[in-house]
């Protein structure tokens, strides 16, 4: 049976490993380190022996491809949602606000919820009910025409939310889905967010968290898997490109390019007629021949794609500050604040701070960065103010995720290449949605479907 290589084991690469080895493939995941999980991994912090997560995610009620490949590897039950959505937030000026959301059929669980919110006045409240009206009335593939050339801020006005509306809610959810600012990101992306998250359904829009770290969510349960089914994952194997022959072809005087395997950085390759690549944009330009770059319309897009880096700031008080879970900060640099040691049950008074859309923060000196950090906590939370930080670590993700511009959004590629043989798998690909789990666990699958496809075969 010939062998499927798949090179990287963050969500994407193992959930295409799964789903090609459910239907009886075999396969090889190659990840170049040392251990699986990509930007989605967690370890363990040398310090304090807490588990640290590279970056904070949330699962949503909507993730359905990723819950069903949770549920498949059997560690579904690692993920705790809440019964209806509640967000809470805070401020300077209003302290701790809520929204949340009743027992209702969509969209009047999210409407009834932001009616009964103290988080909004009386013209915000009605600005968010006419847009959940307008989404539901509108065909979404006709809306995403409407919104292409669009940014998320721009669509938002169109839609009548008002300036001071859209910085305390529709942005925090913005960056907190796309990774980029509001003035940037593409409407078209941030659409289908708010459909499938908040209006589709009140089971779609609840929010889950990891009851233990991101790794141990998935990567040794898929890797047992995949190993279980005659598969293969390897560690430590850094691939320096792909081997591409051209074969002439009768009905075109262009000769077919046919992926034949991949070539490590040590000079030794690895053959296969199936390889598919499951590792970011930024990473599969190095693989690719420069004139196949510039000379495919498939590839253009990734010459476009620019990395957007997300900072999480994790700290270590002597005592607790809070009892929320999590919280969206308003008017502050910080945008979400995680109580790690209350989601873990770890009963550590350790927290985590994100800053997403970092451009302008990501080249600040550490310290400085929890200079600003501490002292927006402070400010918000008045036990912090007497609180002591006894460790402290900042993780700067500078290619996190693609920025979802307006000029980039319609250039994602599909996981078929124009090159017979490769596949792309990945968030950053042409699966609807923002640079997500669910977007990369859904690149996987599809990406599993077409190679499966190709041998007339489907998925189980």
């Amino acid at each position: 049976m010939s062998e499927t290589l798949i090179i990287g084991g963050g969500f994407a690469g193992l959930a295409a490993g799964v789903a090609l080895s459910s239907a009886g493939k075999r396969v090889r995941i190659i990840e170049q380190k040392p251990y699986l999980g990509g930007r989605a991994r967690s370890f363990t912090h040398a310090a304090t022996g807490a588990t640290v997560d590279n970056g904070q995610h949330i699962f949503m009620g909507c993730y359905h491809e990723t819950l069903a490949f949770l549920k498949t590897i059997g560690t579904l039950d690692r993920l705790r949602f809440q019964p209806q959505l509640a967000v809470h937030f805070v401020d300077r000026q209003q302290g701790l606000t809520s929204l949340k959301c009743p027992s209702l059929p969509a969209p009047w669980h999210l409407l009834g919820g932001v009616l009964k919110s103290n988080s909004f006045n009386l013209t915000e409240k009605l600005q968010v009910v006419r847009l959940g009206r307008a989404l539901k009335a509108t065909d979404a593939t006709k809306l995403y025409k409407e919104l292409r050339c669009l940014t998320v801020d721009e669509w938002m006005a169109r839609m009548g939310q008002s300036e001071r509306l859209r910085r305390n809610f529709w942005d925090l959810l913005c960056i907190a889905a796309l990774n980029e600012d509001p003035r940037i990101a593409a409407a078209s992306v941030f659409e289908p967010v708010l459909r499938l998250a908040l209006f589709k359904s009140a089971r779609d829009s609840r929010i889950g968290l990891a009851n233990c770290g991101l790794s141990e969510c998935y990567t040794e349960a898929a890797t047992t898997f995949i190993r279980a089914r005659g598969g293969e994952v390897e560690l430590n194997r850094d691939v320096s490109g792909l081997i591409l022959d051209p074969v002439k072809n009768d009905a075109n005087d262009k000769p077919e390019l046919v992926c034949r395997g991949i070539r490590f950085s040590d000079g030794s390759t690895l053959a296969s007629d199936i390889v598919l690549s499951a590792i970011p944009c930024f990473q599969l330009v190095r693989l690719l021949p420069h004139d196949l770059l510039i000379g495919e319309p498939f590839f253009a897009g990734l010459a476009a794609m620019r990395p957007v880096p997300i900072i999480s700031l994790n700290l270590w008080l002597d005592r607790d500050i809070t009892p929320l879970e999590f919280a969206g900060l308003r008017g502050t640099t910080v945008q979400w604040f995680f109580n790690k040691g209350k989601i873990l049950g770890s009963g550590e008074h350790y927290i985590s701070l994100v800053i997403s859309g970092a451009h302008e923060h990501v080249h600040r000196e550490k310290e400085e960065l929890l200079s600003l950090a501490l002292q927006e906590l402070k400010e918000l939370f008045p036990r912090a103010r007497e609180a002591t930080v006894l460790h402290s670590l900042v993780i700067k993700e500078r290619f996190a995720t693609f920025s979802a511009s307006v000029e980039v959004a319609g250039l994602r590629p599909g996981s078929q290449t124009p090159v017979a043989g490769l596949y792309l798998a990945g968030d950053w690909t042409n699966t609807g949605l923002p640079a997500t789990i669910e977007s990369a666990v859904k690149s996987g699958y599809t990406a599993a479907r077409e190679v499966l496809s190709s041998e007339h075969t489907s998925v189980v």
